[in-house]
């Protein structure tokens, strides 16, 4: 099997935070679509002979395209690849964007999953974030989505945002349980170099929350989250029996992938690859006379596969399987799992290793300790 990541690149205003390339200019938005078709055709071969189990329309702001821009998107998907009937298809939406008719649109072009952003249901915290939309505005967007029959909801909360209290993010925890949808990711939040927040922190305009805040924020997280019955899966996901991402859960499991638009990554082991982060560059390249997107490409070494094993598996509850470690040949860090196990920060049963609910804190130290005893 494998996925396909549609990387939409357009976003009305830029949240403080955010990393991921996009642009302001929806000016742009045609070529960019005639730019994917393009590109969607010329792959379509890296995936020949394998089935399509999840879509995921990520950006940026995928909402901000009309609804008939998703449909046509999609139908070029399932024209190029062999896109399964009960694949699952995710559309990320910024509340305020949706409305009721849009909202049937997509579930008629076969979206079955929405991610919205939440970030937090306080307006002064979405203010200091940058966000643009408000608490109101949350819950049209996720009631909408109930009405229409929508029953694979995600939300997204951020924590650790500047000037936050512990009972700001209780709050936010008794609000997402209230509404209960399927699937909750909760990110602390990352100061990502390049970011106007990156800048404000270093300007000292804004004040970073303390470790011991943010450690505390966390184990918040996962107590409320896990008692209210929601399974913590993975470092920064929760989900309801059954409803766990499978596009998130096939990157952790090695599945291929191929993603679409400016500044897309790929995977298809033992290489990787990405997209020119740059709309007019992307577009420039496949609508010019040859239609070739020059892509960086990089050879994933033994060594950065095991390391990269170690960090994709060791992010999930599953953590990692000796039998699967000895299958891809990967020599075994048996010291090292001792050790880590006899300390606490990881559990074993059978053959398989996993970060314990301390082991959590402690999981780059986990990662670098496991990565130089391979």
């Amino acid at each position: 099997m494998a996925g396909i990541y549609v990387h939409v690149p357009f976003c009305k205003k830029k949240c403080l935070y955010c990393d991921f390339y996009s642009v302001a200019n929806s000016n742009e938005v045609s070529r960019y679509l005639k730019s994917l078709k393009v590109e969607a055709q010329k792959r379509a071969y890296e995936l020949e002979g394998r089935s399509i189990q999840t879509i995921y329309f990520g950006g940026g702001t995928p909402s901000l395209l009309y609804h008939t821009q998703v449909g046509e998107i999609l139908e070029v998907l399932r024209s190029d690849f062999d896109v399964a009937s009960d694949a699952e298809v995710t559309f990320e939406c910024n509340p305020g964007d949706v409305r009721a008719v849009d909202i049937e649109h997509l579930l008629s072009y076969g979206i079955n999953r929405f991610s919205i952003g939440v970030q937090s249901f306080h307006d002064r915290l979405l203010k200091k974030l940058g966000r643009r939309h408000s608490h109101r505005e949350i819950i049209e967007l996720y009631s909408g989505l109930r009405k229409a029959g929508v029953q694979n909801i995600s939300l997204d909360l951020i924590y650790s945002i500047p000037t936050e209290g512990v009972e700001e993010l209780k709050e936010d925890l008794e609000q997402l349980v209230a509404l209960s949808p399927e699937h909750i990711s909760a990110y602390d939040l990352i100061y990502e170099e390049g970011t106007p927040l990156y800048d404000m922190r270093r300007r000292g305009e804004v004040e970073e929350l303390g470790e011991e805040v943010s450690v505390k924020m966390a184990h918040t997280v996962r107590k409320v989250l896990t008692e209210a019955g929601y399974e913590h899966y993975e470092v920064s996901n929760f989900a309801k029996p059954s409803f766990r991402s499978q596009h998130n859960s096939n990157y952790w499991s090695g599945v291929p992938y191929i993603g679409l638009g400016p500044s897309a990554h790929s995977y298809i082991a033992p290489w990787r690859s990405w997209n020119p982060s740059s709309l007019s560059l992307y577009a420039d390249q496949l609508l010019g006379v040859a239609g070739f997107l020059v892509r960086e490409i990089e050879y994933i070494t033994p060594d950065m596969a095991y390391e990269e094993y170690l960090l994709t598996r060791l992010r999930t509850m599953e953590g990692i399987s000796i039998a699967e470690m000895r299958k891809k040949e990967f020599d075994i860090p048996e010291k090292g799992l001792s050790k880590l196990v006899d300390e606490g920060l990881l559990w074993s049963s059978g053959d398989r290793y996993a970060l314990t609910d301390r082991g959590w804190d402690f999981a780059d130290r986990v990662l670098l300790e496991l990565a130089m005893n391979g």
